[in-house]
């Protein structure tokens, strides 16, 4: 049910719409006038003794049902407007079901009781009552392919009997010849329906904009995509509207959340479609006073009139709502969510690009709480835009001027006290930003595919590091692996490499995963783990927890490790939904064979929980923040040995305010 109400929606969408309500109403008129006059002369020229009055009973009904839809849908009063073009286009589509119908129950009289020429007249009139209202049915697709459905069906019922009675002859041949033609000459018409109301849906889209994109060239303000405006198209729209109109505008960036990700599971022809299928979702045909742009994968411009603040709620509102109902991607259901940025532009505003920016950047700050999120620009927003620019345009440059370091954070075995292992986190120092937080420069990275290179000089930079004679006999690195990086196609040739240089040792990198990379399901995403899983890499899934169906994951990747996300361990021992929550955790890791680490373990109280319940190892600034290689190597060498439990105050040293 869900997914017919989706497909209802998307119909609605594409073939129901004002203007091509008010060509259908302009240019169908004579139709029912031209089909009274048809049922007369067809019940007259085609009646015999055994069908007369069958056929009077047709051509009774048939006058009054074309005098109905007459009456309906083409007085003058009947025109569609704003508020009736959706009612009125459903009506139109019924009213040919009917004729369709109808001369469908007139072959079905009539031929039984023809000779052979009558039939060859028969089928050439029905080609004409299908063929001679097509121009028009082109402005609606749905009528015009079931309309000849219907005339067709019985016609071809009839030659299927009488093939079957008769065998293959002249008659049944020249019968099927004409069918074919008819058929195949209507599917032709079909097709160019469909052209028609795509060249009505771009002549549309021109006229929103019709004084500004009339004076240019189409392939530079349209998107090639959507049919809407591109970026450029919008700079000049905005300038038009600021130049012509008396009132201030509010502009809105949306973007719809992860769509660039589909592009690993999808193919191109389907991530098009559903950026045409979303744009005519926030699209308000009955609204003239929007215009709406693409001006890239999943991001949107709008441009309103300014309104007051329960106008403007009710506007956000309509356009989370228009994601409301689930999108198809082949025979999948998804379900997206948008963030969305405003930013007024006043009378006084000469900068077009400027309002853009700013419309972006709340778009941005919006998207750090993805899942329908809106934010309006402010002050601030513009010094974390500036420092957002900054990082982006050094960013390459910093990998090559090798000013990134790997640091380490120690992972602590509760029940020994040992460290076997350490997590390899980046740190970026700026000669002129100084030090970058990797919450800042990550996202980045990964918005412009720096990532991939960035994440190759982590993997290699872990390998050169775990090989240093001064680390334990028996010692690991872990390594964070982006959804990202999946793509990279480098990426396994490194892993091999590294697999070489390791053989033989008792030092190993092991791959941190996230739940979103799993999720991709991608054929990409199976034939990469199994080559890491062929390497002989260990896995661990981090973050668990956080995702939508970390359980079923589980069972599917074969992972060494689980990390349990940080933000499960503030509040206990105290909250107790969460206690029960890691408790049930650690059961099941045990019951799998998996080894279960705790991140962001920062008291006692909480490695003394962790310690009862048999977690195996913890990280966190209880015993060490991240340290840079040579102070790891000093942290180790100055720790205790350990030979009982590690939670007794004497065997674990916490870290100092410095963190060594």
């Amino acid at each position: 049910m869900t997914q017919l109400n989706a497909l209802l929606v998307s119909m609605r969408a594409e073939y129901f719409r004002l203007e091509l309500a008010e060509q259908l109403f302009r240019r169908g008129r004579e139709i029912p006038l031209v089909g009274m006059l048809a049922a007369i002369t067809c019940a007259i020229l085609f009646q015999t003794p055994e069908t007369r009055d069958a056929l009077q009973v047709w051509a009774f009904c048939f006058l009054a049902i074309y005098s109905v839809t007459y009456l309906t849908l083409f007085l003058p009063q009947r025109k569609p407007k704003a508020g009736t073009f959706v009612a009125w286009s459903r009506n139109f589509i019924a009213a040919f079901v009917c004729y369709g119908l109808m001369w469908g129950a007139f072959t079905y009289i009539c031929l039984e009781s023809l000779g052979f020429w009558q039939e060859v007249t028969l089928f050439m009139i029905l080609f004409a009552i299908v063929s001679v209202p097509m121009p028009v049915l082109a402005l609606c697709l749905p009528a015009a392919i079931l309309h000849p459905i219907l005339v067709f069906g019985p016609a071809i019922g009839f030659l299927v009997l009488k093939g079957l009675e008769l065998g293959l002859n002249y008659e049944t041949s020249l019968l099927g010849m004409l069918l074919v033609a008819s058929v195949m000459t209507t599917y032709k018409q079909v097709i160019m329906a469909k052209n028609l109301v795509s060249s009505v849906d771009v002549r549309r889209r021109l006229a929103t904009s019709v004084s500004t994109i009339q004076k240019l060239k189409r392939d530079k303000y349209l998107d090639t995509v959507t049919g809407l405006l591109n970026l450029e198209g919008m700079v000049g729209h905005i300038r038009k509207a600021r130049l012509t109109g008396g009132a201030a505008y509010t502009l809105l960036s949306l973007k719809v959340d992860d769509l660039e990700q589909m592009y690993s599971t999808h193919t191109k022809a389907i991530v098009d479609r559903l950026v045409k299928v979303v744009a005519r979702r926030i699209e308000n045909p009955e609204d003239s006073t929007i215009t709406v742009a693409h001006v890239g994968l999943g991001e949107y411009l709008i441009l309103t009139f300014d309104q007051d603040a329960e106008a403007e709620e009710r506007t956000i509102g309509n356009l989370f709502q228009a994601f409301n109902h689930p999108y198809f991607s082949g025979t999948k259901q998804l379900y997206l969510s948008v963030s969305i940025g405003a930013a007024s532009l006043n009378r006084d505003e000469t900068d077009e690009s400027a309002v853009i920016s700013k419309a972006v950047t709340a778009m941005r700050e919006a998207a750090k709480d993805p899942g329908n999120s809106f934010a309006r620009y402010d002050a601030s927003m513009s010094d974390r835009l500036n420092r957002w620019m900054g990082i982006r345009s050094q960013l390459q440059q910093a990998i090559h001027a090798d000013e990134f370091t790997v640091y380490l954070q120690p992972k602590v075995e509760i029940q020994s006290g040992n460290v076997t292992s350490a997590e390899a986190l980046i740190r970026w120092q700026n000669p002129t930003m100084g030090i970058v937080s990797p919450a800042d420069f990550i996202p980045i990275a990964e918005s412009t595919g720096d990532i991939m290179a960035l994440g190759r000089w982590v993997l290699s930079e872990a390998a050169r590091l775990v090989q240093d004679p001064g680390l334990p006999d028996q010692f690991a690195i872990a390594v964070n692996v982006s959804v990202k990086q999946f793509g990279d196609p480098r990426l396994i040739d490194l892993l091999a490499d590294i697999s070489r240089q390791l053989e033989g040792s008792q030092r190993k990198i092991e791959l941190e995963i996230t739940e979103s990379a799993l999720m991709l399901e991608s054929i990409e995403v199976k034939r990469m783990l199994r080559d890491i899983e062929r390497l002989g890499f260990g896995v661990a899934l981090d973050d668990f927890g956080t995702g939508y169906s970390s359980l079923s994951y589980l069972t599917q990747l074969n992972a060494d490790t689980v990390k349990l996300d940080k933000s499960f361990l503030d509040e206990i021992p105290v909250n107790t939904k969460h206690a029960a929550f890691v408790s049930s955790v650690i059961h099941m890791a045990k019951t799998l064979g998996l080894k279960l680490v705790a991140e962001g373990v920062e008291r006692v109280d909480q490695l003394e929980w962790l310690a009862l319940n048999q977690c195996d190892a913890v990280q966190g600034y209880l015993f060490s923040r991240p340290l840079s290689f040579p102070d790891l190597l000093t942290w180790l060498e100055g720790r205790p040995k350990v030979t009982g439990l590690a939670v007794t105050p004497g065997n674990w040293v916490p870290a100092s305010a410095d963190g060594t």
